[in-house]
């Protein structure tokens, strides 16, 4: 919920914003204006619990959550724009419930000892890297359609917020129970993964299509989070071929209300791009 609201928060600065040359003079730019700074410090605070939540239990199950993220959000924004929840978004909002449900009905709840050897988490973290970069140096051609823009900025932001997640799943485990642990060599990773996606978020905000980007970033998120936490982590599996059959369905749903929520919000761009030029 917190990170949801920072975001819509944020979002409504970011477009407000002239554009600046360079990617740090333009964040710079942006940590002047209150408003973004209270989103980032609503988020924070939403990144706070979800770590602990992380350091807890397992990334496959506790990264789909975060979906619920994007009904905080849509609620926010129509706030935010001073109208109405619309009808299809509470269908698609539905959707996402009932995906979710059924999700983590099947998910196994036991959380394993994560382990990551340090030659698998340098090439998780720097091939991850290195992909993210590149879809960041294709999203900056001029050339690029806003809507492959957009597609890319905010997958490559799940992306590095959901192997990111994974490795924080590592050090939250060994933090509880040696605090020393948080100055080892994976928070190094954690923080160039994070910064990566930050970047491409805030980026992505900036085509004026918030709740498409918050979607696709919800959707990559913990599809990434997950494939790192059960392949690499050793996390468990679904048991049965039923299980893993009932997940696929689940998530077909979760994916589907998103999509259904993106679209009623794209639909009406009029209300939103009005109440943006009220925001200096």
């Amino acid at each position: 919920m917190f990170i949801a609201f920072g975001a819509a928060l944020q979002e409504r600065v970011v477009v407000s914003t002239p554009a600046a040359a360079g990617q740090i003079r333009f964040l710079l730019r942006l940590a002047t204006r209150p408003r973004w700074i209270l989103g980032a410090v609503c988020a924070g605070g939403g990144v706070a619990l979800h770590v602990v939540a992380l350091s807890n239990g397992p990334v496959s199950l506790i990264q789909p959550v975060g979906t619920l993220g994007l009904l905080f959000a849509i609620v926010s924004k129509a706030i935010l724009d001073h109208r109405r929840v619309r009808p299809t978004e509470l269908v698609g909002s539905a959707a996402v419930i009932a995906g979710l449900a059924g999700l983590l009905l099947v998910l196994p709840h036991d959380a394993s000892v994560p382990r990551l050897p340090l030659d698998t988490a340098l090439a998780l973290s720097l091939g991850t890297l290195a992909g993210l970069g590149v879809a960041l140096g294709v999203a900056a051609l001029r050339r690029v359609p806003d809507g492959l823009r957009v597609t890319l900025l905010a997958t490559t932001a799940g992306v590095g917020f959901g192997v990111g997640s994974a490795l924080v799943r590592v050090i939250g485990h060994r933090t509880l129970r040696d605090f020393s642990a948080l100055f080892d060599w994976p928070t190094l990773l954690v923080i160039a993964l994070l910064a990566t996606g930050g970047i491409a978020q805030q980026q992505s905000y900036r085509m004026r299509r918030f709740s498409v980007a918050f979607a696709l970033l919800l959707i990559t998120d913990p599809v990434a989070a997950s494939a790192v936490g059960m392949l690499v982590l050793g996390e468990p599996l679904p048991s049965t071929a039923v299980k893993v059959a009932w997940m696929g369905v689940s998530a077909a749903v979760i994916v589907t209300g998103v999509l259904v929520l993106a679209r009623s919000y794209t639909s009406e761009p009029s209300t939103s791009e009005k109440s943006r030029t009220c925001v200096s």
